[in-house]
Parts: C-alpha cells; sequence; structure tokens
C-alpha cells in the first residue's frame, strides 16, 4: 500500500483526519495548501507545502511520494478564482474540462486527473467517523410547533441549494427564507440573516448536503465559530443533516450551544419528530 496524501485547506479537518489516520497505521503527510490557513501544528515532518494554482507541481509530489489515495480535507475560500491568480498550465486545462466554474465540477475534474494516475480521492468520512452525529436535539430546550415548520422547511431548501451546487446553509425565519449561502460563505450568510430577524431572535440556520452528495468532496461542515457567529448575528437554532455533516469538536459544540441558550439539533430519518424527545448525548454515528 503506497501512502495516504491529505490536501489541506483551513480549519481543523485536515488535523482531525490525521490524527485517525495515524491511528489507523496510515504513512500519511500533509499537502498543505499555502492560499489556505493551514498549519502543520507538529507534523512538519510530515507537510509539504504545495500552492492551489500549481497543480502540475502537486501531480508531480503525489507520483514522487508514492501517494495512492488522497483525502480532501480543510477550507479554501471559494472566491480565490476570482481573485487574479495565476494558475498553471494543467491547472488550467482542468479549469477548462469543466462545465462551469462550481465547487463540484471543478472537484470531478481534479479527481479525474488523479484517477489517471492509479490515485484515489477517498471519502471524507474515512477518517472522520468521530465527527458525524446521530439525529436528535443536543440541547435541552424542546421547539414550538412554529420552530418545528422552521426546521422542516429550512431542511428542505438547503438540500435544494445545496443541490443546485450554489451553497450548502440558509436561513430562516417563519417559514420565510432570509439568507443563502453562496460564494461569500457561512459566516456571512448568517450574519445576513442575523440583520433581518435579530428582533425576533429565532431564525433557524439550516446546513444540508446534497440529496445525492459525493463524500468525497465539500462535506458541510459546522463547528463552535458557527455558533458564536449566531450568537453574535442573533440567530437561535442550528440544524444539520444525520451522518452527511461533519461537527468539529462535538462535546465543545454542544457545550458551547447550552451555555449560550442555542439550539443545536441533527435532522434525521424521522425529521422533526425525532428533535422533541429527550436530550440525545453525544454519541458518533
Amino acid at each position: 500500500m503506497g501512502k495516504l496524501a491529505i490536501i489541506a485547506g483551513g480549519g481543523e479537518l485536515p488535523h482531525v483526519g490525521m490524527s485517525e489516520a495515524i491511528a489507523a497505521g496510515e504513512d500519511a503527510i500533509f499537502l498543505g495548501l499555502k492560499e489556505s490557513d493551514f498549519a502543520p501544528r507538529g507534523h512538519e515532518s510530515r507537510t509539504i507545502p504545495v500552492h492551489i494554482t500549481q497543480v502540475g507541481k502537486i501531480l508531480k509530489t503525489i507520483e514522487k511520494q508514492n501517494v495512492d489515495r488522497v483525502l480532501m480535507l480543510g477550507k479554501v475560500r471559494k472566491d480565490l478564482l476570482f481573485q487574479g491568480l495565476k494558475f498553471d498550465l494543467k491547472a488550467l486545462s482542468i479549469l477548462a474540462k469543466t462545465i462551469n466554474r462550481n465547487d463540484y465540477p471543478i472537484f470531478l475534474a481534479i479527481a479525474d486527473e488523479f484517477q489517471k494516475m492509479g490515485v484515489t480521492v477517498i471519502s471524507q468520512k474515512k477518517y472522520l467517523r468521530s465527527l458525524l452525529l446521530q439525529e436528535g436535539r443536543y440541547t435541552p430546550k424542546k421547539f414550538s410547533s412554529t420552530d418545528l415548520k422552521d426546521i422542516e422547511f429550512g431542511m428542505m431548501y438547503a438540500e435544494k441549494m445545496a443541490d443546485l451546487d450554489i451553497g450548502q446553509l440558509v436561513v430562516v425565519c417563519d417559514e420565510s427564507i432570509i439568507a443563502v449561502e453562496a460564494v461569500e460563505g457561512t459566516d456571512v450568510t448568517i450574519r445576513r440573516g442575523g440583520e433581518y430577524t435579530k428582533k425576533k431572535g429565532s431564525a433557524v440556520v439550516c446546513k444540508s448536503a446534497k440529496s445525492k452528495q459525493d463524500e468525497r468532496f465539500d462535506l458541510p461542515t459546522v463547528g463552535v465559530h458557527t455558533l458564536q457567529i449566531m450568537k453574535e448575528s442573533g440567530c437561535k437554532t442550528l440544524c444539520i443533516r444525520e451522518g452527511e455533516t461533519l461537527v468539529v469538536n462535538p462535546e465543545e459544540v454542544v457545550d458551547y450551544a447550552t451555555k449560550s441558550k442555542l439550539n443545536f439539533v441533527v435532522y434525521g430519518p424521522s425529521k422533526t419528530k425525532g428533535l422533541n424527545g429527550s436530550q440525545k448525548k453525544i454519541k458518533p454515528l
């Protein structure tokens, strides 16, 4: 078996993935993207810095390092495509093959290049199982029928937006879509939604994967930072989808939500019926 390469953007996911991969016996390396806020954090000997614009060099590095599997984890700003960066010829040829510049076509084109080399892009869930939670309500407060209607409404439209490859998050209040995520990202979308609903103080933030999500790319992710932005913005409830949304440091998320009097729920096959039973304890899938 060859090496596992984690193409690493910003945030915690690459580090969780590396820890779980090493624990499973992998000989793993980071290809740390310089255009993100990635830092090796003690894995300097396993880290090779790369530029997202120099795809040709990334492919050569993968070949040189005897990599046969790739895991793509971490945050990379979507607006980089519009920043006038100088891409190498291989990057430009990949972009030329895509039907548009949305995330998924680009990911597919990159995966196709890896496949030509005999390198497989593996599921992001492979080494992030500990971040996937079962359905249920993880905070104390039970919901009113109005709250439940907003959750059901919001999760339906969050999935629709994800299916359209626009974004993964919507902000809902009184069964109205207040804000939809696009290239600006989660934080700006939540703040925009809170701007219109702060007086009411009951906005629901819904985040969803696609109905047929490709597990190799761009699984939705939330963490304490998401809740901090919600608190600042006056949004009340965070709802994610069971088995599809990664929760970074789940215990910290639940603790922060509880202390901040925010609601945190995981929407599953039981839909809203699964949210008003007893409070759920952290138990990964």
